[in-house]
């Protein structure tokens, strides 16, 4: 059994005189290896000890699976639809733009594809024109073609006057208004004579030759009763409506003359009745040789036909004379009166070709 103080070759030596100890080279090399192993790894991670020591923090509830978080640059960046949104508008706006520009230059091109044509065959007639004059001998024409041409050039040099709008049929169209004639119940003869003559009687007689002499000028004339339906909004040329006077006597006085009167209401609208009014009266009156009474009524001024008939229409009423005072002319002389009442309405209508003047008493 060997020596406790034995000294093998791998044990470390010790000397009782000095406190160092002798390190086989291999023990030393270990040694290093593990200090150099232990400094690499001590800065990435705690000691056990350290570990332990550390406080436990409590566990967190895990986030919902449905929302997980996002990182801030995330959050803050703007959506990404609205930015492919504008840029979609963008293009749709640029091609927008093009087709407007090849619209227009496709315009600009047809537009100056025809003044080009235009201007080719302007061109093409002049030159061809002009060769045609310097290769046509001067016996190419004959001399009655050259007669024909000259007439025909004289003729195209000569004015012509152009032809006049025909007259509206309302320009050329007349009523005439027989007074109280018509179907009225009761019946309304107007004034009576003790002998049964009627105003009625007279007014007609007068108005069928009124409207006899006007057809015959070429005139279309309405034969109106006194409350006929045609008068309403009535367009003519002209309107009389006629009339006679009362068959009362009056004590110590022998009343005679005729009375014509327009619309009072129309005289402020600027109408021509008076115009007729006046041309009717002055024929009227050298026909017939009665004069010109004044004192209009009301039933004149305010005539119900005024009102009825269209406001451009202009129209006038005449009362012929007094059935007792004038008998002898209303009932002896009716075509006489016709014929000044026709030429005082062709007076207003043809003031350029004025129908001849009676003398009184004639």
């Amino acid at each position: 059994m060997p020596d406790d103080n034995t000294v093998h070759p791998d044990e470390p030596r010790w000397d009782d005189n000095s406190d160092d100890i002798e390190v086989p080279p291999s023990v030393t090399f270990m040694e290093i290896m593990r200090q150099a192993a232990a400094k690499s790894a001590k800065p990435a991670s705690e000691s056990a000890e350290q570990l332990f020591r550390r406080p436990v923090q409590p566990a967190l509830p895990p986030e919902p699976a449905t929302a997980p978080a996002l990182p801030e640059a995330a959050r803050a960046a703007p959506p990404a639809q609205p930015v492919r949104e504008a840029a979609i508008e963008e293009q749709r706006i640029r091609r927008i733009k093009r087709r407007k520009a090849r619209r227009r230059r496709q315009t600009v091109g047809v537009l100056g594809g025809i003044f080009r044509t235009f201007l080719v065959v302007v061109v093409a007639a002049g030159l061809l024109a002009t060769i045609f004059t310097w290769w046509t001998p001067s016996g190419f024409l004959t001399d009655e073609v050259k007669l024909e041409l000259s007439i025909a050039q004289a003729t195209s040099q000569m004015t012509v006057v152009p032809t006049g709008l025909p007259t509206p049929n309302w320009l050329r169209r007349i009523g005439i208004v027989s007074g109280h004639r018509g179907p009225q119940v009761p019946p309304d003869p107007g004034a009576v004579c003790p002998d049964g003559l009627t105003e009625a009687e007279i007014n007609f007689a007068v108005a069928q030759q009124v409207v006899r002499f006007l057809s015959a000028q070429g005139y279309a004339v309405d034969l109106l009763d006194e409350f006929d339906p045609r008068l309403d909004n009535y367009q003519a040329a002209a309107l009389v409506s006629i009339h006679a006077n009362t068959c009362q006597e009056w004590p110590g006085e022998v009343v005679s003359g005729f009375l014509i009167a327009a619309a009072a209401a129309r005289q402020s609208a600027g109408g021509n009745d008076e115009a007729l009014v006046n041309c009717v009266a002055r024929y009227y009156q050298q026909a017939s040789g009665l004069q010109r009474r004044e004192g209009l009524t009301v039933d004149m001024t305010d005539y119900h036909t005024f009102r009825e008939i269209h406001p451009s229409t202009p129209a006038a009423i005449i009362e012929l004379g007094f059935l007792l005072a004038d008998r002898p002319i209303l009932t002896g002389q009716q075509e006489k009166l016709a014929r000044s009442i026709t030429d005082g309405i062709l007076c207003f209508l043809e003031p350029n070709h004025p129908p001849p003047t009676y003398v009184p008493g004639a």
